[in-house]
């Protein structure tokens, strides 16, 4: 289920990130309350999205609007880094995966529950257990900030390289590392509901715009974004360039409408 932070962010990210434009409260309550999140959830996502340190307040007069802080961009800006690599799969892959042979004593749930969320993030998969691993060979130095930060440097062990024809196949690593058959029918709900959506313009075309936006995040995390040699008729491409299209198509109706709402919620001498 979408959060509400998660939908703000995708608000922040898109409206507020390209310019550096702080946004009015009145503005983000109203689009979080056209995607489903009502009045006192938003605005207890935006307090909350303050106390994490993502955005920040600025008073004027009786009213306020916020802005990204340094750490708000930072994740707007590695979640555009990772949808340009979801929606780009151009890069062939050259059959190497970058492995990672870590455990975590039972007794450490909090700790292993973090790691392994990292690890997931990173897009790595665990076929068998202590095993993580990954076709994304250019996540090693986000894999070695992560080790660093659990502490872990001194019993986990990395490498890339080559399978073997000793043990698991290729074919067999992406079936066991990863719940894909959920994911699928994920993705084909989605095409199902937005394949032959047309919005009208106005409200209609921003919210459904931000819907999409919203989801693209959230596949993201989900998605291991196989190569196409692991993974040849994988629906998630068809899903990438529905993603592509209507980001295409939808955009200029959706920033159009939003600066309309930006005017409507600028309060009277404001700038």
């Amino acid at each position: 289920m979408t959060s509400a932070r998660s939908l703000l962010l995708t608000v922040m990210g898109e409206f507020s990130y390209p310019r550096d434009e702080a946004i009015w409260t009145t503005a983000l309550v109203r689009v979080l309350g056209g995607l489903g999140v009502e009045g006192h959830a938003a605005r207890q996502a935006i307090s909350r999205s303050a106390d994490a340190g993502w955005i920040e307040r600025e008073r004027i007069g009786r009213t306020a609007r916020w802005r990204l802080t340094t750490s708000g961009n930072k994740v707007i800006e590695d979640g555009l880094h990772r949808a340009t690599a979801f929606l780009d799969r151009s890069e062939p892959w050259d059959g190497r995966w970058l492995i990672l042979l870590v455990s975590v004593p039972q007794s450490e749930r909090t700790t292993r529950k973090r790691l392994y969320g990292g690890l997931a993030w990173l897009r790595m998969g665990n076929p068998t257990p202590g095993v993580w691993l990954t076709p994304h060979v250019d996540a090693v130095d986000d894999l070695r900030s992560l080790i660093a930060e659990f502490g872990l440097t001194g019993s986990a062990l990395s490498f890339v390289g080559h399978t073997e024809n000793v043990g698991l196949s290729d074919e067999q690593i992406v079936q066991r590392a990863w719940n894909l058959a959920e994911l699928a029918d994920s993705y084909r709900a989605l095409l199902a509901r937005y394949a032959g959506f047309r919005p009208a313009g106005g409200d209609e075309v921003l919210l459904s715009y931000l819907e999409l936006r919203n989801f693209l995040q959230q596949f993201m995390r989900l998605d291991p974004q196989l190569p196409e040699e692991l993974l040849p008729e994988w629906v998630g491409h068809e899903a990438s360039d529905l993603f592509l299209d209507r980001r295409d198509r939808w955009s200029p109706g959706a920033w159009e409408r939003w600066r309309q709402i930006l005017g409507e919620a600028r309060p009277n001498g404001a700038h």
